[in-house]
């Protein structure tokens, strides 16, 4: 499995959900992820995350300096997929993400891997040109949503053979609701997740605590949420998974105010828990949210989210919303067992 980034010691709260993804694949045999870890310094490093064997490359990394990091990132994923192919000797080959992890896999195993796209940049400028030509080189393209798949067919001109949720590893058993009158928000600090609407959406609930997870995106978006916050909002900055599947437990919803998601992880992960979503059309969560386990947010205003609380609040006490059922809803439909024959689908059979 190659990925362009793992979680790690420095920052275990990067992509954990691919992390889910080698999980699933170890119930079909033995796996190595290869991977690189975003740094200060060049390095190498092999270690075992929650039971999956890395091998890892460490490499300088500086945001919006592609033109350094492209061939640095290029040739170290080259290194590492030449030696495990003579080494691990692997009989199935997975990349997650077309780029730039994708593209050794293009040049050197043509039709030889399978592709699993996650990317919402996958046709941004530069980026589609080297996506077709990573989409060109697989074996088969999946989507980790029907969103995605119509995205990259309709934006790239290229077939998706099908679609490959992430697979939900969340809570153990659906957590028992009781009203804390607290509101859970799980992703990046940035436009596109759009927190700021969550933060104003906030003050016409003085009487809710807000709780905000998440790495931070763009300085000057940071820097504008922060600057607002009100009195009812917490940042707790970025924390590992089993961190927030604890957030998910003690609080009452998660709230998505996500203007694109190609899945939504951490919506996801909270139905797991039995915790019902309120979200603003992103996307990807259409696969697997409806009216039994979330509230949809009618327009992107503060009031219309607000209303939208109350409305689940008013939902919650009043029993509409099941958690045995909420949970039940999204391992139908994305349980690591399922994933795991879907792999087994695309992996071996045709």
């Amino acid at each position: 499995m190659i990925t362009d980034n793992y979680p790690h010691r420095e920052r275990p709260y990067v992509t954990p959900f691919f992390n889910d993804h080698a999980k699933v694949l170890r119930q079909i045999g033995e796996v190595r992820v290869i991977t690189l870890i975003r740094t200060n310094r060049f390095g190498y490093r092999r270690y075992v995350w929650e039971g999956v064997p890395v091998e890892a490359f460490l490499i300088p990394y500086v945001p919006r300096m592609g033109v350094v990091f492209l061939p640095l990132a290029l040739l170290m994923h080259s290194i590492l997929l030449l030696k495990n192919l003579l080494t691990f000797r692997p009989d199935a080959v997975v990349v997650h993400m077309a780029l730039p992890a994708g593209i050794p896999p293009a040049i050197f195993l043509r039709k030889g891997f399978v592709l699993a796209e996650h990317s919402s940049t996958f046709a941004r400028g530069m980026n589609a040109r080297l996506s077709r030509f990573v989409m060109g080189g697989s074996r088969k393209v999946l989507a980790v949503s029907s969103f995605l798949k119509s995205e990259i067919e309709s934006r790239l001109g290229v077939k998706v053979s099908g679609v490959l949720p992430d697979p939900v590893f969340g809570c153990s058993k659906a957590a028992t609701f009781k009203v804390s009158r607290q509101i859970l928000f799980v992703g990046r600090i940035t436009p596109v997740k759009d927190p700021i609407l969550l933060r104003e959406a906030a003050r016409l609930l003085p009487e809710y605590r807000f709780l905000f997870v998440g790495g931070g995106g763009e300085g000057w978006y940071v820097s504008e949420f922060l600057k607002g916050l009100p009195p009812n909002c917490e940042y707790l900055g970025p924390l590992p998974k089993n961190e927030v599947i604890r957030l998910l437990r003690d609080s009452d919803v998660l709230v998505s105010t996500s203007r694109y998601e190609t899945f939504g992880v951490a919506l996801a992960e909270a139905l797991s828990c039995g915790r019902p979503v309120v979200w603003t059309d992103s996307g990807g969560p259409r696969d697997f949210l409806n009216e039994r386990n979330s509230v949809k947010v009618k327009e992107r205003t503060p009031g219309a989210v607000a209303d939208a609380i109350r409305e689940t609040y008013s939902k919650l006490e009043n029993g509409y919303f099941n958690p045995s059922e909420i949970r039940d809803s999204i391992l139908k439909y994305a349980s690591p067992e399922r994933v795991a024959e879907i792999y087994r689908k695309y992996l071996f059979q045709g």
